[in-house]
């Protein structure tokens, strides 16, 4: 099994609001995950050992008891265990794609981001990627060449 997610493809959405899963993102998706809210406009798809990790950093952080009650209320009120179909499709439901602007579209980004997936509004996705400037990406990697990058 891989341990990063990683690339982007776009998929159509069905007419019962499924989407298709790459096949080389569904191992390390696992059999059973969690669907939520992102920290952005997408729809985060976690396997269940990054789910728990991130639980983990959230309960065990130094943040104020307000702020882990706002994080915590916004992740997990939008969370649902959820499987694939025997095609590899994911079954969104409509409160998770009104959100994200998803209703409607015929079509969604589907991105592998290191420890999760993220389902995204195709022109949303675009213009976030759109917004990165090169010469920040250049920064940012200036900053990691301590860590070998």
């Amino acid at each position: 099994m891989e341990s990063y997610l990683y690339g982007n493809r776009v998929h159509k959405l069905d007419a019962k609001g499924r989407i298709a899963i790459p096949s080389h993102m569904r191992g390390r998706l696992g059999d059973e995950f969690i669907a939520s809210l992102g920290l952005g406009d997408f729809i985060a798809l976690y396997p269940q050992d990054q789910w728990e990790e991130l639980l983990n950093k959230v309960q065990n952080s130094a943040l104020a008891t307000e702020k882990k009650k706002k994080l915590s209320l916004y992740l997990i009120s939008s969370a649902d265990k959820m499987s694939l179909d025997a095609q590899g499709r994911l079954l969104i439901n409509d409160r998770l794609k009104e959100k994200v602007s998803l209703v409607g579209e015929k079509e969604a980004v589907v991105f592998g981001n290191i420890n999760h997936i993220e389902i995204w509004n195709s022109a949303m996705f675009e213009q976030q990627v759109a917004s990165i400037e090169k010469e920040e990406v250049i920064s940012i990697m200036d900053e990691l060449n301590g860590i070998g990058i």
